[in-house]
């Protein structure tokens, strides 16, 4: 069956690459990555994943934890914007493995504006984004992994909500070859959003040719959104490491690859790298190779070359790095302790960067 499973949801996930679909998505916040560990490795990391942050990338890797865990991760975003992340896991023997997330996106208070203020009015809203997850994973084999988690979401904006149920699924394959692990996960897959709320609420004269009717207390109708389902589909490998093909005790190379396909977006393929020096410390870097419609640089280019260039379809490469720490060196420490710090370019955005701690009981 898993033979038959694989090639059946890449082959989807091809045909779901046809369509352009940009701009046609709610909750974009569920695209935030995770973890100062998965995020320096330009979000290659389906098929490696074993940490609590699994139940953003892939739900099955939290089958790894062989005790209580908990990560918490906190990413300084685009703008004054904040992203907060809570996973934990708890084992339950032979039953198998559960989850829970809070995806937390804080958008801060903003000045509110009408037609007739375009300046301000003198009051403020504030907006947030929130995801709560629970899952269940189990370890079918001591090669396989599966995991499945639901989601409930809420996007808010001054006084209006919309909220919606989803589901995450994924599996993890690990070979008998150099450490390969292949992984797979669908997220996202889920209800449509629609915003309700009192700011829907307007008065209206339904007869403004004639004096002396009352206004009535009309709501404005909005439009379902979907969520921005996605596929991922991800190979890691060890070169370099105790057991892989290249033997080395004090060193541990991982490469990862991943291809993503959104259903907002065209696909695109990821890269990452993880250095394991005598179980202290990480390094690691990776790449994104995204989709764009436009090019960065505009600077000393006439009109017909801007137009060429918004026309054009191509892919650029944003590069992300960053260090681990961990305490599994340290007999004195009850519990594991690892610092994750990542860096990411998101191009015209900027830089974010991401710090993560995780604990194992």
């Amino acid at each position: 069956m898993r033979r038959s499973f694989l090639p059946m949801l890449f082959f989807y996930s091809i045909l779901f690459g046809q369509f352009d679909n940009a701009g046609t998505s709610a909750a974009n916040f569920l695209k935030i990555g995770v973890g100062g560990r998965a995020t320096a490795m330009g979000g290659a990391i389906t098929g490696q994943i074993d940490d609590p942050t699994s139940l953003f990338w892939n739900p099955a890797g939290i089958a790894n934890a062989n005790g209580i865990e908990i990560a918490v991760n906190h990413t300084d975003w685009i703008f004054d914007f904040t992203h907060s992340y809570f996973a934990a896991v708890i084992p339950a023997g032979r039953v198998g493995h559960f989850g829970l997330s809070i995806n937390y996106l804080n958008l801060g208070k903003m000045e509110r504006t009408t037609e007739l203020q375009p300046e301000g009015d003198g009051t403020s809203f504030s907006a947030s984004d929130v995801a709560i997850g629970l899952a269940y994973a189990k370890k079918m084999s001591d090669r396989f992994n599966f995991g499945v988690q639901l989601k409930m979401i809420q996007e808010s904006i001054s006084f209006s909500s919309a909220n919606a149920l989803a589901f995450d699924v994924g599996s993890q394959y690990i070979t008998r070859f150099s450490g390969l692990k292949i992984g797979m996960s669908i997220t996202n897959f889920g209800t449509k959003m629609s915003l309700k709320g009192t700011d829907q609420k307007v008065d209206i004269d339904p007869f403004e040719d004639m004096d002396g009717n009352p206004d009535v207390i009309a709501t404005l109708r909005t439009e379902d959104w979907p969520l921005p389902m996605a596929f991922r589909l991800g190979l890691s490998f060890q070169p370099l490491g105790p057991q892989s093909l290249i033997k080395n005790k004090l060193l541990i190379l991982t490469v990862n690859a991943d291809y993503y396909d959104s259903r907002d977006q065209n696909p695109f393929f990821l890269g990452g790298a993880e250095l394991k020096v005598s179980n202290l410390i990480y390094l690691r870097t990776g790449v994104r190779q995204e989709y764009l419609h436009y090019s960065d640089s505009f600077d000393d280019l006439s009109t017909g070359e801007l137009e060429d260039i918004a026309n054009s379809e191509q892919y650029v490469n944003r590069w992300s790095w960053g260090f681990g720490l961990s305490s599994e060196s340290f007999p004195a420490i009850p519990y594991k302790l690892n610092v994750d710090y990542s860096v990411s370019n998101l191009g015209v955005l900027g830089i974010s960067s991401q710090i993560g701690l995780t604990f194992k009981l």
